[in-house]
C-alpha cells in the first residue's frame, strides 16, 4: 500500500527497523515519511482511545486517555522515538500531529468537537506533556477537567 505521500509500508518499514538497530548516526526520515509515521501513529491512537473510552467510567475519560496513549507510546517506542526526536524539526510533522492533539482534548473530554481547533490543539498538546512527563500523574486541573 502506498500513502498519500508517496510512501509504501515497507518504506516505513524499513525507517523503523533502522532507528531500532543501535547506532550512533540519527535515522534520517523524510518529511513525507514523518507524515505517514505520524498517520500510524495516529491511527493505532485513535483505536486505543475508542477502546480506552468504551470501557472507562464517567469522569475518568482523561485518566483513560492517557494510559491508553502511554501504553501505546510503550507499544510503539520506536515509532514514537522518531516521532519526538523529528516533531521540533519537522513543519511537516508538527502540522500532521494537530490531528492527534485535537483528538486527545476532544476524547478526553477536554474540549468539545465545536470547539475551535486552536483551541482544542492546545489543550491536547498540554495534556500530551502532563502524559509525557512520566510521573503517572496528571495536573489536577487536567485529571479532574472532565
Amino acid at each position: 500500500m502506498t500513502f498519500t505521500t508517496g510512501t509504501t509500508y515497507a518504506e516505513l518499514n524499513a525507517v523503523l527497523d533502522q532507528a531500532r538497530r543501535p547506532s550512533a548516526t540519527p535515522v534520517q526520515v523524510t518529511d513525507a515519511q514523518l507524515v505517514a509515521l505520524q498517520h500510524r501513529w495516529t491511527t493505532a491512537l485513535s483505536a486505543r482511545l475508542d477502546e480506552a473510552i468504551e470501557f472507562s467510567h464517567p469522569k475518568e475519560e482523561v485518566e483513560a486517555v492517557a494510559n491508553a496513549w502511554r501504553t501505546l507510546a510503550a507499544d510503539l517506542e520506536t515509532l514514537r522515538r522518531v516521532l519526538d526526536a523529528n516533531e521540533s524539526s519537522s513543519e511537516a510533522l508538527a502540522s500532521a500531529t494537530r490531528s492527534e492533539l485535537r483528538m486527545l482534548a476532544v476524547t478526553a473530554g477536554l474540549t468539545g468537537l465545536d470547539s475551535p481547533s486552536e483551541e482544542s490543539v492546545q489543550v491536547g498538546r498540554t495534556l500530551r506533556e502532563a502524559i509525557r512527563s512520566g510521573n503517572g500523574k496528571l495536573p489536577r486541573e487536567l485529571a479532574h477537567a472532565s
